[in-house]
């Protein structure tokens, strides 16, 4: 069942709908779904689009998703969010209760569909309230995880709507559809992309204006004077001066002027770059916490300190994220027959110890006392053997002459 999508959902089950004769068809709750056009956005644009998702009676994110989907577009923003998210994505997720790992239900999570929930679920933390819905399911697997276009998610009434503007909908809450669908996060969070958005607009404005720059000053502008009045020779000269390459040209008389004036500085350039290289660091600072994982140059002390900054953020995340699992997970999966007994969802922090710490404490443990073989095999993935001692020389021919002695 589903409450979005191609695929039908059937409405007998699901409370305020008029329950439908027997072999009536069912049919679709959004169509026809709308494309979120990207256009030129700017600061105004974005207010007025906050304005609009922030409304108490009539919220409104058209305008704001449309201002989202443009800055999702910039390459630093993308590396910071993905960086982010693979902190919590690359761990590790298991099911137990008082240090008892279950095992059945931890090869469960070992699936696509519960890396894409959690994947899902982090972009509720820069997109805002996301609601996502589950497919079929079929021995434990759920045939598919997606999320709702949140153009069509009323958050702060619990609806899904057929237009973005409607204000009437499907309770997702009631019925059978809250059994395939969570909503994560808070429903009035815009979420980071919010306050990232000017930051963003900012950076491209400046981008865009380097750019005209580039074209004005960065190549020579060619000039064509004649006072010849005939059209087929002006327009052989606007020819030649067409093919001569990408720059400005201009064709005029002998005693027209055209004046270019540049800054007198000769780092014009860097007043662009000083504006880009500062979004970028604002940027990094709000979804990342610091700049040392994202910036080339870093000293070694504040890297580690920066470093450690990050990791908080990993710890934040993962605490958000159990708690959807726990309190928003565990019950939709007991409610399809995928009793927990009482386990929980965690993290496996048995990884947390770097390698080369590792490998120091067992090395210092093969001091005094034997380590089985399928130990390091299990642990470092390297097949090994007992090694057979050399026999020194010298001593065997001590053995030797004292078995003679006393033989």
């Amino acid at each position: 069942m589903k409450i979005f999508g191609k695929t039908y959902f059937e409405s007998k089950n699901v409370a305020d709908e008029k329950q439908p004769a027997s072999g009536d068809p069912m049919r679709k709750l959004i169509k026809p779904q709308q494309q979120i056009i990207i256009t030129k956005e700017d600061q105004a644009t974005l207010k007025s689009a906050i304005i609009s998702a922030e409304s108490i009676e009539y919220p409104n994110r058209w305008a704001l998703y449309r201002v989202y989907k443009r800055i999702d577009f910039d390459a630093h923003l993308t590396g910071a969010v993905a960086q982010r998210k693979n902190l919590t994505l690359a761990r590790k997720f298991i099911v137990s209760k008082d240090d008892v790992i279950n095992e059945e239900l931890t090869k469960m999570l070992q699936t696509k569909w519960f890396i894409d929930f959690i994947d899902l679920s982090l972009d509720s933390l820069f997109w805002g309230y996301s609601l996502i819905q589950f497919g079929n399911l079929t021995k434990d697997q759920f045939e598919s995880i997606e999320l709702v276009p949140r153009l069509y998610v009323k958050q702060e009434f619990h609806i899904v709507v057929d237009t973005p503007s409607a204000l009437k909908g499907i309770d997702y809450l009631s019925g059978q559809y809250k059994r395939w669908c969570i909503g994560v996060g808070k429903s009035r969070d815009l979420g980071l992309y919010a306050k990232v958005a000017s930051l963003v607009l900012w950076k491209q404005g400046a981008m865009a204006a380097w750019s005209n720059y580039q074209q004005l000053f960065g190549t020579p502008f060619r000039i064509g004077k004649t006072n010849v009045r005939d059209e087929v020779t002006r327009a052989n000269m606007e020819l030649m001066l067409r093919d001569m390459g990408q720059a400005f040209y201009a064709i005029i008389d002998p005693d027209d002027t055209i004046e270019v004036i540049e800054t007198k500085n000769s780092d014009a350039f860097h007043v662009f770059q000083q504006m880009i290289s500062t979004c970028n660091s604002e940027i990094s600072k709000l979804i990342l916490g610091q700049t040392g994982t994202m910036d080339e140059k870093s000293f070694v002390g504040s890297a580690e300190v920066m470093e450690r900054v990050l990791l908080g953020f990993r710890e934040r995340d993962e605490a958000f994220i159990c708690n959807v699992l726990n309190y928003q997970l565990i019950p939709l999966l007991e409610s399809h027959g995928i009793i927990f007994n009482g386990f929980t969802i965690e993290v496996d922090d048995s990884e947390d110890i770097e390698l080369s710490e590792s490998i120091k404490i067992d090395s210092e443990i093969m001091k005094y006392f034997d380590v089985d073989e399928s130990y390091i095999l299990e642990k470092y993935g390297v097949p090994v053997t007992k090694k057979e001692l050399p026999v020194d020389n010298g001593v065997k021919k001590v053995k030797n002459s004292l078995d003679e002695y006393y033989s």
